[in-house]
């Protein structure tokens, strides 16, 4: 493939470093996002060394800051003049409510917002490119999602899994409308479903029983390698060959749940993500 430039999110554990090995492993231009500085230089060390061809990028950044996301745009927009892929995977399930230095709660704020709003920042990039790719990890747990366009940060009504199926609701509604908006028609969308993966995302920020019940559950999971394989497909796939604008899991295209169709939830939550994020015109 040619030499393109690609953005994957929370790139230093689970599926995201699936992601990263595989395309550094093509030998494009791979721009890393993460929040831990010493383990996102530490791997852009590793990939460079191991795969001389591509060349690696770091940029530390605390997705659930509006701030430093944008700060970090800025600095992408600065370097690299052309995006061909954004990829939208930094995810995280936490057991108890918590707000960002936004004030919106943090599994919101990193699963859905953090996606809108790095597009939006990068769109004008993305536009440049003669085949763009934008992918955004989601999750079957959708399925009992339900966007609270009144309450998002769930005040007094809070569980991890309502606001971890609100999101991943939220990442569908999000992709759909996307694809429905777009001025342009180089640009592809796309939601992945990893699937039931071996990652540590149910045991980083939950209490000592959900840790316990995803150690568990995750036994019967694929590896993060393996769950990397679709979005991996869909960055190096022929246009013809990924359809834009669908559900994907195991390299195909997938149902999604009745409410992710829902147009009239979708541009709600389009113009609550715009409020929330203080965007005037998505597309510039």
């Amino acid at each position: 493939m040619d030499k393109k430039t690609c953005i994957v999110t929370g790139a230093t554990s689970g599926i995201g470093l699936g992601i990263a090995k595989g395309l550094a492993k093509e030998g494009v231009i791979l721009i890393l996002i993460a929040r831990n500085a010493t383990k996102g230089e530490k791997l852009m060390n590793q990939l460079q060394s191991t795969y001389p061809s591509s060349k690696i990028h770091f940029y530390p950044t605390d997705l659930s800051s509006q701030k430093q996301i944008r700060a970090t745009s800025e600095k992408i927009r600065r370097n690299h003049q052309i995006i061909d892929v954004l990829i939208n995977n930094a995810g995280v399930w936490t057991s108890e409510a918590k707000l960002t230095e936004d004030g919106i709660e943090e599994q919101f704020a990193v699963n859905h917002l953090a996606y809108f709003l790095l597009t939006h920042l990068l769109y004008p990039q993305l536009a440049k490119s003669q085949d763009a790719r934008i992918i955004c990890m989601g999750s079957n747990s959708h399925q009992y999602g339900k966007i609270n366009f009144i309450n998002p940060n769930l005040t007094d009504e809070y569980h991890g899994l309502k606001a971890y199926g609100q999101s991943k609701l939220a990442n569908l509604l999000f992709v759909y409308e996307l694809e429905r908006r777009k001025p342009d028609n180089i640009i592809s969308t796309f939601c992945v479903s990893p699937g039931l993966v071996k990652t540590d995302i149910g045991v980083k920020h939950t209490n000592p029983f959900h840790s316990l019940m995803w150690k568990l559950r995750r036994l019967t999971g694929k590896s993060p390698e393996k769950a990397a394989e679709t979005p991996i497909f869909l960055v190096l796939a022929d246009k013809n060959l990924a359809p834009s604008g669908l559900y994907w899991e195991n390299l195909k295209p997938k149902p999604s749940s009745k409410s992710s169709h829902s147009k009239e939830q979708a541009s709600k939550l389009w113009e609550l993500s715009k409020q929330l994020c203080q965007i005037d015109k998505f597309f510039g």
